[in-house]
């Protein structure tokens, strides 16, 4: 397939095939040469300007832009004629951006390049201990939510990118959305677990007023459409496991306690509003710690009213000290779950839909641990990705080329991976959600962007992980006019531990804060925490590991 081909093939897939019928405007790309077509006119306007993708109709009839667009919510002004294919979905914007480039490159007869898709960093900021989660709409619009508190929105994958919510105090754990429109997020913070968006992000809402048996921290989303929505929590044996959820858009919530199941949960994925799962760990011990579980895969078939253990039959194979984290479906057959413990790495393999499943463990060249990301592109080439080990310090990633058989080393993808999306197809394109946000695609390397001031690093003396004896000593410098200052800690999962500076009109310049290791009660803590300091509207956060 030639590259004038692949655009007559984008055209065709917009209207439902190469043989569906087409109105308004008919399928004038059908039976026509290159050289026809880059000279074909529609309702009196030329179609292409060689060289030039943004400026031809084209492009700007696909994408909505004037004199295009008549037909959209919100029109663009002077908009005549309706979007591009008319009444029917938008063609995704990765397909739209293919044509523009083929355009501005003269609009060549070629063969599609053959170039491999690869992973590299895209201009996302650098989250210093993690972007945890990801969503995306289409290969190009998404929504990112990091350990600084930001909510980020993108519609170039991550080339730019907008903060469109900031949270000083709040950890933000995971997003989802039903459509451009309307979208969620999910909190571990006491009283602001949830928000939510009917205008793209625009605006963020607190959702108040949750039932008392929700989850006491948000640590999973699924989103099935507009109307219902599942959440799962929380990643805490000491605290009741329990999910909720909305079937009439998040005007009401239902919630239930799921301790017959499971003492901590955490991802849930439901493929609609009946049929679901969620995974996380259960022990059979009072008062249990995290090294008292084993993993949990638990399935529902009616919204929730009953739930089944499909790791049951391998219980007594199953180690102590490991749970289900993340958990990721190829197709309606081939699924898998991300295993964290903090000694091992393990995945959960199914490849008949959920009834059974095989545990696989992971075995690299670096010892990779700690396992929480997963994401397979297909059945065979999948990766893996987490905090690495015991000391949250390594931010490992895995890869395997032969359905987890053996594996590779793999951190040229990204480190501290918590999340992978994929769009499958002849040009697959994915993201992982890591430090900061990659990408896997054929495209070249989207050239750095010069960073905004206000995302230059301007509190902390340095973000990089650090692993410190007690006491913590936090280096960092106040600008002038500075309304508010705080520093916060949270432990590895999410746990607000203290809050160390709460200042108003705090004097700028260079300044130090300490901290003796200790949680808000007073009581000695140790192992690794994230520490926040935000200024006004500006977060910085680094993960620090404590040593005695």
């Amino acid at each position: 397939m030639n590259r004038f081909q692949r655009v007559l093939e984008i055209l065709d897939g917009a209207v439902g095939g190469p043989g569906a019928p087409v109105g308004f405007h008919g399928a004038f790309w059908r039976g026509t040469t290159r050289d026809e077509f880059v000279t074909t006119t529609v309702f009196g306007n030329d179609l292409v300007v060689v060289g030039d993708g943004a400026g031809s109709n084209l492009v700007r009839a696909l994408k909505g832009q004037a004199p295009f667009g008549a037909d959209l919510p919100e029109p663009p002004p002077d908009a005549t004629f309706n979007r591009m294919p008319s009444g029917r979905e938008p063609v995704p914007a990765e397909a739209i951006a293919e044509i523009e480039r083929w355009i501005d490159d003269g609009c060549p007869d070629s063969d599609v390049p053959s170039v491999a898709p690869t992973w590299h960093t895209t201009n996302a900021p650098i989250a210093s201990s993690r972007t945890d989660d990801i969503w995306f709409l289409d290969p190009r619009e998404g929504w990112a939510v990091n350990s600084n508190g930001q909510i980020l929105h993108t519609t170039d994958g991550f080339d730019t990118w907008q903060e469109q919510f900031h949270a000083p105090g709040v950890y933000l754990r995971c997003v989802g959305f039903a459509d451009p429109s309307r979208g969620w997020v999910g909190t571990l913070t006491a009283g602001r677990r949830l928000y939510e968006t009917s205008d793209g992000g625009l605006t963020w809402n607190l959702v108040g007023d949750l039932p008392p048996l929700a989850p006491s921290a948000v640590c999973g989303l699924s989103v099935v459409d507009g109307e219902v929505v599942y959440a799962s929590g929380t990643n805490y044996p000491d605290r009741p496991a329990r999910m909720m959820r909305t079937v009439d858009g998040g005007a009401t919530w239902q919630a239930w306690d799921m301790s017959q199941h499971a003492s901590l949960l955490v991802d849930t994925l439901f493929t609609d509003a009946d049929h679901g799962w969620v995974v996380g760990g259960r022990a059979t011990v009072p008062n249990p710690t995290r090294d008292d579980v084993r993993a949990v895969v638990l399935r529902t078939e009616d919204g929730g009213r009953t739930w089944t253990d499909q790791l049951a039959p391998l219980h007594a194979e199953l180690p102590l000290g490991e749970w289900g984290w993340k958990i990721h479906f190829l197709d309606d057959r081939v699924g898998y779950v991300a295993l964290e413990s903090f000694v091992r790495a393990a995945v959960l393999k199914t490849t008949d839909g959920g009834s059974t499943w095989t545990r696989i463990e992971v075995h690299d060249q670096q010892g990779n641990a700690n396992l929480e990301g997963i994401g397979f592109l297909d059945e065979q080439t999948g990766w893996v990705g987490g905090w690495g080990s015991d000391t949250f310090q390594e931010g490992f990633s895995s890869a395997t080329t032969d359905g987890g058989a053996t594996w590779r080393n793999a951190n040229e993808i990204g480190r501290f991976i918590n999340r992978f999306r994929f769009f499958r197809g002849p040009r697959s394109v994915g993201y992982a959600s890591g430090r900061t946000v990659y990408r896997y695609s054929a495209e070249p390397v989207a050239a750095p962007r010069p960073v905004a001031p206000q995302q230059e690093l301007l509190l902390l003396d340095d973000n990089a992980p650090l692993r410190t004896g007690v006491p913590l000593t936090v280096s960092l410098s106040v600008p002038d006019g500075a309304e508010q200052l705080t520093v916060d800690l949270w432990d590895r999962f999410g746990e607000h531990v203290r809050r160390l500076v709460d200042e108003k009109e705090p004097v700028p310049g260079r300044r130090t804060a300490r901290w003796d290791a200790t949680d808000a009660a007073g009581r000695p803590v140790s192992g690794s925490f994230l520490l926040r300091v935000t200024v006004d509207g500006h977060s910085e956060s680094q993960i620090t590991q404590l040593t005695r």
